[in-house]
């Protein structure tokens, strides 16, 4: 079930990083368009995904982040903004009672497109995230 619509803007969250500092959706709101990750829970992350977003990332300009939370404690990841959300309230906020997903944003948080993920095979490849993070950043540039 999705709990935001297209169109709309994304709201505000404050998590820790996995460094244990506080990050704030606000912190980056009109500067850079976000990709939202959503690890589903207790899927057994195959650290390959993160890696590979890693990789992505960094060939991102820094008008775009990926922002990755989970439930569950990950370690930092180079590109990445790695958030712990162990009540599970935002992913809750975001998904419902889903199990896992994704979220586009420009800059100011207007929402682009959204799915869900029953597991992080289920996660749109990086590539497909920069794809989409491209096309947000041509509608907002013009």
């Amino acid at each position: 079930m999705q709990t935001l619509q297209a169109g709309t803007i994304v709201p505000n969250f404050t998590l820790q990083t996995a460094m244990g500092e506080r990050f704030s959706r606000n912190d980056l709101r009109g500067k850079a368009a976000l990709v939202i990750v959503f690890l589903p829970a207790y899927d057994g992350l195959n650290p390959t995904y993160l890696a590979n977003l890693s990789t992505a990332v960094q060939r991102w300009s820094h008008e775009q982040k990926a922002v990755v939370i989970s439930a569950e404690a990950l370690p930092p990841t180079e590109g990445l903004i790695v958030l712990r959300d162990p009540e599970a309230k935002v992913i809750t906020q975001f998904l419902g009672e889903g199990k896992g997903g994704w979220f586009i944003t420009d800059r100011y948080g207007e929402l682009y497109a959204q799915g869900q993920a029953l597991s992080t095979a289920d996660l749109p490849k990086p590539m497909s995230l920069s794809e989409w993070l491209e096309y947000v950043n041509m509608r907002c540039s013009g």
